[in-house]
């Protein structure tokens, strides 16, 4: 079949239909979706955050050998971010709080998916993120993801209170 080239805007007013339709690149956009479109989950990327806490406010953050966070159930995907807040400084200019992030793939042994972990000391402001650098961001299904908690430091008192979220991306298919 030729191609033939329509140079002029068209407007439809009953219904188009084509046997196959290739959008250009960035023609659309979530508004050309219908809030009823019903589009199947498996056709969906699925951005969320994984959040844990590890020690409420007045607590004191000890070190954490390592905490299950999460099983990736997408066919691939990817960690976009991590990020933690402390509730209270540290009063000692030697205290750290150092927070990893380390995935399994296949039953495989843990290891960090950071180039930056997440460093707290006691210059850093209260209930304002901290991230660390990510460096292996893909994930496949079946990979487990877990978080520990390094601190160090004996001057004064370490700091309290930590939340920890993890950003992910997981395809369905």
């Amino acid at each position: 079949m030729a191609l033939s080239t329509l140079n002029a805007d068209i407007h439809v007013n009953g219904t188009l239909s084509a046997k196959t339709f290739n959008p250009p690149a960035n023609s659309v956009a979530n508004a050309s979706v219908a809030s009823n479109a019903a589009i199947a989950a498996t056709k969906l990327e699925h951005q969320f955050g994984v959040s844990y806490e590890f020690f409420a406010p007045g607590t004191a953050v000890t070190a954490v050998t390592a905490k299950l966070a999460h099983i990736v159930k997408g066919v691939t995907g990817e960690i976009v971010s991590i990020e933690a807040v402390i509730t209270t400084q540290a009063t000692g200019a030697d205290r750290t709080v150092t927070v990893d992030l380390e995935k399994s793939t296949g039953g495989g042994a843990f290891a960090t998916v950071l180039s930056s972990t997440v460093d707290i000391t006691n210059a850093t402001v209260i209930r304002t993120p901290v991230a660390g650098t990510i460096t292996t961001p893909d994930t496949v299904d079946g990979d487990i993801l877990q978080w520990t908690v390094a601190v160090a430091g004996a001057a004064g008192n370490q700091a309290e209170g930590l939340l920890v979220t993890v950003m992910l991306r997981e395809d369905a298919a």
